[in-house]
This record gives structure tokens, C-alpha cells and sequence, in this order.
């Protein structure tokens, strides 16, 4: 779990520099490793406490291109407000009501603040959908693969031009009609 302490803290702003394992985060995807680093700034003003950070992980992704392995550090941005009011705390635990599922809420006698779910959503949503390594990122497809261009798929058929030419076993097929 990544947490934050807040307990005995008075109003002001601190810089936030914690880490955590990755196995410890319960719901990151198992492309991550190593641990999840937590940079920023937490601003404590009377029962409201925002916190603007950045997380950032490695991972261990497979290349769309090459299909090679390679790691990239991924790195996502935080801000998160809380509002400690016990009162809503219980009444957001008794009803599903809609007003409060804008405002993340604590319970006012609480020592830390539990970062794990939203890092852990912010770092899942800032993989990559396209993943490229960094070598290929600058590079064309013929670049990479020279041997899949359009100049050989020409030489491929002309040799197949060729070998039809040969193969007389085909010669019967083509005087088939199909209407």
C-alpha cells in the first residue's frame, strides 16, 4: 500500500518523496516491476487535503514491432483532493448517493491517506496501447524490415511467374471455365 501521513500535520504545504514495492499494490498490471516512486506536493488547508504528484514505475513491455522485449519507465500525474468529515464519511458508507462520488472522502480521525487505487489506475491507464521500443520509435517499417519491401515482392513474382512456367501440373486448371 502507498501511503501518506497526515496525522499530527498542520495547515502548510510538504513535499511528498515516498516509493513502494510493486507486489504491494494490489490491481497494477504484472507489465510493472520494481517499485513505484511518489514525488509532489500534499497542501493541507483546515479538513481539505490535495495532493499533485507524480508516480512513476518501470515495465517490462513486448515490442509491437520486433517482439522484443524492453523496459520503459512509465510515468503518470496525480492530483487527488480529500476532505476529512466523518459525518460524510458514514453517510457516503450508508447511501449511494451520486453528490459524493466527485469528492473522495475520509474519515477525520484517519493517520494516512491510501494513494494505492488511484496510482495504481493512473499508472495501468498510462501504458502504452502501441508499444514500440525505443530503437525502432524513428524508424519506418521497410527501415526494419528491408526483406518484406515492395522491390522483393516484386522478384517474388516474377519467380512465381516463372515456376508456373514450369509446373505444367496447373496448365489443365486454367482452361476451366467457371461461368
Amino acid at each position: 500500500m502507498l501511503q501518506i501521513m497526515i496525522k499530527g500535520i498542520g495547515d502548510g504545504t510538504y513535499d511528498i518523496d515516498t516509493a513502494c514495492a510493486v507486489g504491494r499494490l494490489k490491481g497494477i498490471y504484472p507489465e510493472f516491476y520494481g517499485e513505484v516512486t511518489l514525488k509532489g506536493t500534499l497542501k493541507i488547508l483546515g479538513k481539505r487535503y490535495t495532493i499533485d504528484a507524480q508516480v512513476s514505475s518501470m515495465a517490462k513491455l513486448l515490442c509491437d514491432v520486433s517482439l522484443e522485449d524492453y523496459n520503459e519507465e512509465i510515468s503518470a500525474d496525480i492530483s487527488v483532493a480529500y476532505l476529512a468529515n466523518t459525518d460524510l464519511y458514514y453517510a457516503r458508507q450508508d447511501e449511494d448517493n451520486e453528490d459524493f462520488e466527485t469528492e473522495i472522502v475520509i474519515h477525520e480521525d484517519d493517520k494516512f491517506i491510501d494513494l494505492t487505487e488511484e496510482v495504481t489506475q493512473q499508472l495501468n491507464v498510462s501504458l502504452p496501447m502501441k508499444r514500440v521500443a525505443p530503437k525502432y520509435r524513428d524508424k519506418e517499417l521497410e527501415e526494419i524490415y528491408p526483406e518484406f519491401t515492395d522491390s522483393s515482392d516484386k522478384d517474388n513474382t516474377e519467380n512465381k511467374d516463372q515456376n508456373e512456367d514450369i509446373d505444367e501440373r496447373w496448365s489443365a486448371l486454367k482452361k476451366l471455365k467457371l461461368n
